[in-house]
């Protein structure tokens, strides 16, 4: 299990999939809201990939995406192949998908081990 303290968004984040997936761009309001501003996408868009990828590494979350209304589907790639599997999903929306309804569509999905941490560490 993990060895380190989880910071507050990392945590907010797994808090957030205790009944539910996570959206990406719920993620990078998560961290709009923690700056106190609007951060501008692209920096939004690597903070809310950061903390997505650390999460997955942690063994806490997997990424993947929603398809159709009731269907979540995880990414079978790990660590650096899933960091290269997310960029190439955020700069290349499926057909009929904007930017933004792609980062509502891509999705981090909260493991038991990440809401046993979560309990285990919220303040």
């Amino acid at each position: 299990m993990m060895t380190r303290r989880l910071n507050d968004i990392e945590l907010e984040v797994l808090e957030n999939g205790e009944d539910d997936w996570v959206l990406f761009a719920h993620i990078m309001g998560i961290h709009n809201e923690a700056q106190g501003l609007s951060l501008d996408e692209a920096k939004a868009v690597e903070l809310a990939s950061s903390t997505c990828l650390t999460l997955c590494e942690l063994g806490l979350a997997r990424m993947g995406r929603y398809t159709d209304e009731h269907s979540f589907f995880p990414w079978p790639e790990t660590v650096a192949e899933l960091q290269a599997r997310l960029q190439a999903e955020l700069s290349s929306p499926p057909p009929g998908h904007d930017m933004n309804l792609n980062q509502q569509w891509i999705m981090l999905d909260i493991l038991p081990d990440g809401l046993d941490v979560w309990h285990q560490q919220k303040r």
